[in-house]
This record gives structure tokens, C-alpha cells and sequence, in this order.
């Protein structure tokens, strides 16, 4: 099989196990998910990685610390701590032990340069001398075969101090191209791609399986859209975990601020840290008492403007052009005032957005939608402009072309909806500029 091919192969592999976890944070590149999620559950990743934008590029500081987690992992050894830094310029823990275990050397006899970033034949090269060190069995490529980084246009990038390395991690599938064309050995490799290489070579060469739980974030799911307020943030205890720290990014992923806890599961970031019309990507992490870390999937949220309420100003029921379309509106308007839950499907339990459209549409009309609203608006009904809607119709609302949020539309440029965590089912514009910037489509299910 070529290398070509197996490209090919690998992508749709990281595309069919991206729709299993199903996660969808912003800084995370679809094929990267997977990799990301295992070398947690291995112990494989660190604070000072997670804490800062994964599509980002990686510092040679920060690689020691991902290459001494697997070395550890590979070998079972407890490792050594020299008490003083092997360097002027740092004092980092990982760096001096990656050095004394033969994965890094200095940049002079005295320095380190620790936030200078890692080119792609820097990582590759890294990663076989850790396997080296952890004295695992594979099969070293020599520094003269071309044979494989020959199929990259840009193969002739490559440092011929390098091109063992480089194959080696190719043909063992540790790393690719960045493109079928392209190797980029030179370009800064980015922390999501460190950590799937560290996974990767972790999965081929451990010696026992080993699965260690992640906390999951209970108080807040992917596209959730909040008022600007106090933010709390729940997880999921993990057995071993004397403390957690939660980790709040931009939608960038520029790290904002972290919270530390002993003893606790769920943190209060204020919302003087947080602003209007903005995203936010939220991680939290534990550590365990032999110093591993683990790190939940990141979630993706946003903080909206207030939103714009119609005054009540009787029923809607009289915009339809339908009996069907008034059956909904009818229907809609009985849950007024309900109170907004996540997960909610009933009056009794309370609403989200697409558990309110959902029940409304089955009890008036006996229509089935879908249960959230991505499903709802990618498989139920068609497609209509924003110019055509009619009473009835849909509403779809997120951002960068993903959905969030649905609503019912009841002419005069309103929707009747569940807006979110601690407000009722109300009218509201679809004109206001929060909705207007987010508008994504509308479906006729009618």
C-alpha cells in the first residue's frame, strides 16, 4: 500500500471516530478528537499543553513534558528528580528529566530555550529517542532512506539529520503529512499533533492497556449559549483525584483563567471574567496522587446578549394561514412561562430549546422531530429563506455554521422558544442583533 494511501485511510479512520465521541470543540481539528481522548485516559498530557490553544504550536518545554509522560508510561519506572535544574534557563521538572534520560539535549551547554517552538523533524526526532531511551523494540529507518518522505513534494525540507527519524515515525503512522502532498518537516508542529504522535507511539509499544477515567463537565454541553452571569462548572469525580483545575479559554483557545479545587466537583468562575457575544471553550483537568493528569473533552459555549422579549401582547394563533399551523401556535403558547432545563422533553420537567419544538410539534400535529437541533434542522422538513417564513416554520441559530439553538416562528418577525438555563418559554425577535448575526436557516416541517 502506498503512502498515499494510507493517508487517505488514516483521515477517514480520525472522520469515523470523531461521530463516536462526538465532541466539537473549536480548537480541536476533527481527526485530532480520538487521539486527544486516549492520550488522556493514558496519562499521557499535561497542564501547560492543555491549558494553552491545542492548533497552536508546541514549545520544546512543553514537548519534554508529553515525552517524559510517555517515557514513563512505556517503562512503569518511577523517575528520577534532579534537585537542580539542569539549565539557566528553566527549571522545569520534565525538561531536566528528559534530559538526563537521553530525549532532549541543550541548545548550548547552559540553555535550554525552552519557549521555542518544535518543528515537525524536532518532534519526530524527540519521539525516537524517548522510544530509545524507554528501550522499546521497533525499527529504525537509516538517515539515507528517502524511500518514504520521497512522496512528499517537499520532501527536500527534510534535515538529513532527520530523515531517520522522520521515516521512522511515517512508517509506524506516529505522524503524517500535513496534506497528501505535504510533509512540512520544518514547520512548527502544533500541540493536538504532538499529543496524537505521543498516543500513537504510546498505543504500539505499551505494555499493558491501562484506561484511567476522565471527568466529564455535567453543567454545561457543547453549543450551549448563557446569559452573562455567574458560571458554574460541574464534572464528574474521578476515583484517585486529589484536585481538579478548570481551565476557560476564548474561542481562539487563548487561555482566560483556571480554578484550582481540593475535595470538590464543581468551581464558580464570575462573570467579571466573562463578557457578552463571546465563546469560550472550558476543559477540567485532575490530578492524581502519583502526578499523572487527566483532562475532560473540551466544551464549547458562548455568552449572548440579553434577549430581546416581545411583550406579551396576546395570542399568535391568529398570524397562521394554516389549521396545522395554528394547531402548533396553539400549542406553543400553552407553555408560556415554562421554565428552561437542559435534557428537558415536558412541561413537567421543563424545556430545552429543541426538547420544547420537539413536544409541541408531536402533541399538536403528531409530527416526529428529531431530538436536538442540528438533527432537526440537517433531516426534518425543507429548506426556506429567511424572506419566506411562515408560522410554523422552524428557526435554526448558532455559529460558525454549527447549530445551537431552534425556535418556532409566529410571524412578525418573532419566535416563541426556550431560550436557556433560568428563562421561561417566551416570544422573542429574531431581528435583534444577537439573533441576526447567529441566524443559520429555517425549515418547513409543515
Amino acid at each position: 500500500m502506498s503512502r498515499k494511501s494510507k493517508i487517505t485511510i488514516s483521515a477517514l479512520l480520525a472522520a469515523v471516530s470523531l461521530t463516536q465521541t462526538c465532541a466539537f470543540a473549536s480548537e480541536l481539528s476533527d481527526w485530532a478528537v480520538s487521539d486527544y481522548q486516549m492520550a488522556n485516559e493514558a496519562g499521557l498530557v499535561s497542564y501547560s499543553v492543555v491549558a494553552n490553544n491545542m492548533s497552536a504550536g508546541i514549545t520544546r518545554e512543553q514537548f519534554c513534558e508529553l515525552a517524559v509522560n510517555l517515557y514513563r508510561s512505556l517503562t512503569d519506572e518511577t523517575l528520577l528528580e534532579p534537585q537542580v535544574s539542569i539549565f539557566e534557563d528553566t527549571d522545569n521538572m520534565a525538561v531536566s528529566q528528559a534530559y538526563l534520560y537521553g530525549i532532549v539535549s541543550g541548545t548550548s551547554a547552559t540553555t535550554f530555550e525552552p519557549k521555542k517552538q518544535v518543528t515537525r523533524q524536532e518532534m519526530a526526532k524527540m519521539l525516537v529517542s524517548t522510544l530509545n531511551a524507554a528501550e522499546v523494540s521497533f525499527a529504525m529507518a537509516p538517515n539515507d532512506d528517502y524511500s518514504v518522505i520521497s512522496q512528499f513534494d517537499d520532501a527536500g525540507d527534510t534535515s538529513s539529520w532527520a530523515v531517520g527519524s522522520v521515516t521512522t515515525m511515517l512508517n509506524y503512522d506516529f505522524m503524517n503529512g500535513v496534506t497528501e502532498d505535504k510533509l512540512d518537516p520544518l514547520g512548527y508542529a502544533t500541540r493536538e499533533q504532538a499529543i496524537a504522535s505521543v498516543n500513537r507511539s504510546y498505543s504500539q509499544f505499551k505494555q499493558e492497556d491501562v484506561s484511567l477515567a476522565l471527568p466529564q463537565i455535567t453543567s454545561i454541553a457543547n453549543g450551549d449559549e448563557r446569559d452573562l452571569e455567574d458560571l458554574a462548572v460541574s464534572w464528574t469525580p474521578v476515583d484517585g483525584v486529589h484536585s481538579y483545575t478548570v481551565i476557560l479559554k476564548d474561542g481562539n483557545g487563548s487561555f482566560i483563567t483556571s480554578k484550582t479545587v481540593n475535595d470538590a466537583t464543581s468551581v464558580v468562575i464570575p462573570q467579571s471574567e466573562l463578557s457578552t457575544d463571546s465563546d469560550y471553550v472550558v476543559i477540567v483537568g485532575g490530578v492524581m496522587s502519583n502526578g499523572v493528569e487527566v483532562y475532560s473533552l473540551p466544551i464549547d459555549f458562548s455568552i449572548k446578549s440579553a434577549d430581546p422579549v416581545v411583550a406579551d401582547t396576546g395570542s399568535k394563533v391568529q398570524n397562521a394561514n394554516s389549521e396545522k399551523a395554528k394547531a402548533v401556535l396553539a400549542e406553543a403558547e400553552k407553555y408560556l412561562g415554562v421554565m428552561y432545563r437542559y435534557g428537558g422533553t415536558s412541561p413537567q420537567t421543563g424545556f430545552d430549546c429543541s426538547g420544547f419544538c420537539q413536544y409541541v410539534f408531536s402533541n399538536s400535529v403528531g409530527i416526529s422531530l428529531h431530538r436536538v437541533s442540528r438533527d432537526q434542522y440537517a433531516k426534518d422538513g425543507v429548506s426556506v429563506s429567511k424572506s419566506e417564513l411562515q408560522p410554523g416554520d422552524l428557526v435554526f441559530f448558532g455559529s460558525g455554521g454549527s447549530v445551537s439553538h431552534v425556535g418556532i416562528y409566529v410571524g412578525d418577525g418573532e419566535m416563541i422558544h426556550s431560550p436557556s438555563t433560568g428563562k421561561p418559554v417566551q416570544f422573542t425577535s429574531i431581528n435583534s442583533d444577537y439573533y441576526t448575526s447567529r441566524y443559520i436557516g429555517a425549515k418547513r416541517v409543515l
